[in-house]
């Protein structure tokens, strides 16, 4: 708790936070907004929402690594405060367009604009914070990120029963231009470069994979955070089925994925309070709890126990909270091992492997759950991410 206190006492790290309030809750807000308009409005099925999906997640694979090749060599405030007043924009187009091919030309070019964003937020945080208190920036940030997550869908959904589409619309757009007008005061360090400035664009562009395989420290946590990323994704699109074989309803459905971003929250300021843990060993002892809470919810379905509603709400806290604290210390490892010159470029590469690694596995899921029950993903899934749990406290106490 004291590292958290310590941060807050830092100016830039406090208006870093109070912009990441409105920037992050404007990922969220509309997403409510823009399924309701594509299935009420338009009348769009389950092929339109697989295309709404692939274009919110394309853009960090195909793009986000040639844009931070470009953040790289770019002040960072100006890439924050750019992105914003882009999304802002573009989120105002959202309210205008007239069908279903546009909105996805629309969201596409947001998704872009993100991709420049995310990887100059992890710069801003390295800059703007003593490695001491990389992990408590990290927490603070992560869970600013998922209460977000929360917050904006449900209040989304409230709005879209009080006003028309188009109104949610222009008020996300209204928060991205609030995290813009935020940003104008923030005061960052100078990054030092200790690179050649007329480097050539496609070693940049290269440049994030090849730290990581440069550097075993930062391999072997990307390499773990992208198997749990493919092993979370081979259930996690299975829970409302796995809700109906305990037999609740979609309200409680509903209440079990607040309480997983709740649990998150947790883990983020938990993970963020912790110092003097070695990080693989932060991300592999929660991977153990959360394979082992995996496995008891899958086998209790396959014998058909019922599971009481407040164990049932504690499990779902539980498998939120030890996701989030997994991600941590994998974002403090990338901003201690990486130059701030390289940081943009590396963040991207690293989410863009994640994302990669994780494309295929709703769909495996699905096959293991269309040929072996409903239990059968979450049984996989939880035995898997044991082992990488194990697998990763036998390599950090081996060290």
């Amino acid at each position: 708790m004291d590292s958290l206190i310590a941060l807050l006492k830092l100016p830039v790290q406090r208006r870093l936070l109070l912009a990441s309030l409105p920037a992050d809750f404007a990922d969220w807000l509309d997403y409510v907004a823009i399924i309701a308009v594509i299935v009420y409005t338009w009348g769009h099925g389950p092929l339109a929402l697989a295309g709404l999906s692939v274009t919110l997640t394309l853009p960090y694979v195909l793009i986000g690594p040639l844009l931070a090749a470009w953040v790289d060599r770019t002040e960072i405030k100006r890439v924050l405060l750019y992105s914003n007043l882009g999304r802002g924009v573009l989120t105002l187009g959202l309210a205008v367009v007239p069908n279903f091919e546009l909105l996805l030309v629309v969201v596409f070019f947001r998704a872009v604009v993100d991709s420049a964003f995310t990887p100059a937020k992890q710069a801003a945080i390295q800059l703007a914070t003593p490695e001491a208190l990389l992990l408590a920036a990290n927490g603070l940030h992560q869970g600013v990120n998922q209460s977000s997550k929360i917050l904006g869908p449900a209040l989304g959904g409230l709005l879209i029963a009080a006003m028309p589409a188009q109104g949610v619309f222009v008020i996300n757009a209204a928060l991205s231009l609030i995290a813009f007008a935020v940003l104008l005061g923030l005061k960052l360090p100078e990054r030092a470069l200790t690179r050649d400035p007329h480097e050539s664009f496609s070693r940049r562009l290269t440049g994030g994979i090849a730290e990581f395989l440069g550097n075993r420290k930062l391999l072997v946590v990307l390499a773990f955070a992208a198997s749990a990323h493919f092993i979370w994704f081979l259930y996690d699109t299975q829970f409302a089925f796995l809700n109906d074989l305990f037999g609740y309803d979609a309200t409680v459905f509903g209440i079990s994925i607040a309480a997983s971003g709740a649990g998150g929250v947790l883990g983020a300021v938990l993970a963020g309070s912790m110092r003097g843990m070695r990080p693989l060993l932060m991300m592999a002892l929660p991977a153990v709890l959360s394979g082992t809470a995996t496995i008891g919810l899958a086998l209790a379905a396959m014998w058909g126990w019922s599971v009481p509603l407040p164990l049932y709400l504690a499990i779902f806290a539980v498998l939120g909270g030890t996701t989030i604290f997994m991600l941590v210390p994998y974002r403090a490892v990338i901003q201690a091992e990486t130059p701030p010159d390289r940081i943009a470029r590396v963040s991207a590469a690293g989410e863009a492997v994640m994302i990669v690694a994780m494309m295929a596995a709703p769909f495996i899921g699905s096959l293991i759950a269309a040929g072996w029950g409903i239990p059968a993903p979450f049984l996989t899934g939880g035995v898997l991410l044991g082992l990488l749990g194990l697998t990763g406290l036998a390599f950090a106490l081996r060290r």
